[in-house]
């Protein structure tokens, strides 16, 4: 066989081979709407299969929100979850470029008017580059009451003062036993995910009901 043709006949599959998998993706992407749609309507929620990058600062000023680049928010729901209203959505962004580029993707809970009586805190797991940050001088507020809240989480603001008496026994006793949340609150909003986890359909519920814990673990204090 003439080369030129073998690199054609190779250029051609490789072709194919990445329409499939597009393909393969979008057709995934519509049946989890189709599967959220339905879960929403379980829950009682309005759904929305996308929302303008534009439109996400209304939903608050998260730094989630400000990472990254390729941001895209899907399949939104909003309804009531206890006494507080609550958005929830998909949301990707990706970090670098190329070879080195990562897409994380998680669902995202939030509540426009929960943060109203809460100080401006980033909450999120702990890692070992942070521990190390700490000792040069990187802001991570601990608690003495509470060891195993402050081994596994790190937790930043502006006024420290206000975020120790928001983390009172409540608060650090739930998220010393629920492991993984990142919360923020920012402009009276809290949002509240499992960083680069996004959740089934099947497990939009219990989601819903964990992130709600924590809202009211916070609000409690």
């Amino acid at each position: 066989m003439h080369e030129p043709v073998l690199v054609g006949l190779l250029i051609a599959g490789v072709v194919a081979a990445v329409g499939g998998a597009i393909y393969y993706s979008q057709m995934l992407e519509r049946r989890r709407t189709a599967a959220l749609a339905d879960a929403a309507l379980r829950l009682g929620f309005n759904f929305l299969a996308g929302i303008p990058e534009q439109q996400l600062e209304a939903l608050g000023t998260f730094h989630l929100f400000k990472r990254g680049h390729g941001k895209r928010a899907r399949n939104l729901m909003r309804g009531k979850s206890g006494d507080a209203e609550v958005v929830l959505m998909d949301y990707q962004y990706t970090t670098g470029g190329g070879k080195d580029s990562h897409t994380f993707r998680q669902t995202v809970a939030i509540y426009p008017g929960a943060g109203r009586s809460l100080p401006e805190f980033t909450l999120a797991p702990e890692h070992f580059w942070h521990r190390i940050g700490s000792l040069l001088g990187y802001q991570d507020i601990n608690f003495e009451a509470s060891p195993e809240f402050s081994k596994h989480y790190l937790l930043r603001g502006p006024d420290e003062t206000a975020i120790r008496a928001a983390f009172g026994a409540e608060a650090l006793g739930f998220f010393a036993q629920n492991l993984g949340w990142s919360v923020e609150a920012h402009g009276g909003a809290l949002a509240v995910y499992r960083s680069g986890r996004r959740c089934k359909p099947e497990e939009i519920q219990p989601f819903v009901a964990d992130a709600d814990a924590a809202r009211r673990a916070l609000a409690r204090g």
